[in-house]
């Protein structure tokens, strides 16, 4: 029985200096170089070079703010939108953009 402990204890140590060797051999040279790698990873929040962009100072105004806000259910604002006139074919339309899904009731 000690004969075999040994011989497998043996092995594995051959093994896992081959694998070690292996491992600290030189490294291949990769067809991407740094250059396309950080332009590939630009914008990516998950970069490990994100912390070291740059971020631009310019601060958006009111009138910028509310003009990409604008008929966002989700902006402040949306609550105080004009109401829409009432109109006599409001059914109607929506009937006709409901006929074609199947889902509808």
């Amino acid at each position: 029985m000690l004969p075999k402990l040994s011989f497998s204890l043996t092995a594995a140590l051959a093994l896992s200096v081959a694998a070690g060797r292996a491992a600290h051999a030189a490294p291949m040279e990769s067809s991407s170089s740094n250059a396309q790698i950080e332009a590939a990873e630009t914008g990516n929040p998950h970069s490990v070079d994100n912390p070291n962009r740059t971020i631009s100072s310019h601060s958006p105004t009111n009138d910028e703010i509310n003009a990409a806000e604008t008929g966002n259910p989700q902006s402040l604002d949306y609550s105080h939108r004009p109401a829409l006139p009432p109109d006599d074919n409001t059914n109607a339309e929506w009937q006709s953009s409901e006929s074609a899904n199947r889902d509808s009731i």
